[in-house]
């Protein structure tokens, strides 16, 4: 037979009322552990609603700049085709020039001069190796450059190339496939065939010299920098 609570007066048993009053707390404690639960998913909840706002905006944003590069690369290669279209133009020109020059060679001005019937720039001027023996430099900041560059056979073993001598010294104007040495391929002038370039001019082959639009040639690997102004050429002497 259970005791009864004296001072209560109830009539309840003591386990009854102790396990009542830990049942009260324990409910009080999850009530709290839930509030806290459901406070701790709603602050999550903001944060990956903030990230994925920033994640949409950077994909926008990476969605706009992929569309300027794709524009920019097309206008590239319109631009490229514009350019090659006028190179073969400029071709033909050359090819007519040179059929109708004498034998001995033909040449444009270096400098843009007015032709008869066509205007020809420095950039684009051009004289055929084969049509021409005699090369003259002009205007370059280091004054032993400049001088008559006669048309010779190298000499070097392995090397079967044509290249212009400078008529009083060692000095040379040739072409080098730069690719295989992380260099322009390009016309130089240096102070011996196949050395460190003073002066240079990019080319895609051989078989032309361009006379005019020359550069210093300043490379940190391979180079002898020459001085300003670059020089231009002419053919003859």
């Amino acid at each position: 037979r259970p005791k009864v609570n004296s001072q209560s007066g109830t009539g309840l048993p003591f386990i009854t009322q102790a396990m009542a009053g830990q049942l009260q707390h324990m409910k009080l404690s999850l009530k709290e552990a839930m509030q806290q639960a459901e406070h701790g998913i709603e602050e999550r909840q903001k944060t990956i609603k903030s990230q994925l706002k920033l994640v949409h905006q950077e994909r926008a944003l990476l969605g706009a700049e992929r569309r300027q590069v794709e524009d920019e690369r097309m206008s590239i290669v319109q631009q490229q085709t514009d350019l090659d279209t006028k190179l073969a133009e400029l071709g033909e020109l050359r090819l007519e020039m040179a059929a109708s020059a004498p034998r001995t060679g033909w040449c444009c001005p270096a400098r843009t001069e007015k032709l008869t019937e066509l205007d020809v720039t420095s950039d684009m001027t051009l004289v055929s190796v084969s049509a021409v023996e005699v090369v003259t430099v002009h205007g370059a900041g280091t004054k032993d450059v400049n001088g008559m560059y006669i048309k010779a056979m190298s000499d070097r073993e392995g090397l079967d190339e044509v290249y212009f001598r400078k008529s009083d010294g060692g000095k040379a104007l040739y072409y080098m496939d730069g690719a295989a040495y992380g260099l322009p391929s390009a016309w130089y002038i240096a102070d011996v065939h196949r050395g460190q370039g003073m002066y240079f001019r990019t080319h895609p082959d051989e078989y032309s010299v361009p006379l005019g639009a020359w550069e210093v040639f300043d490379n940190e690997d391979f180079s002898n920098p020459g001085s300003h102004p670059a020089p231009f050429l002419e053919v003859g002497s």
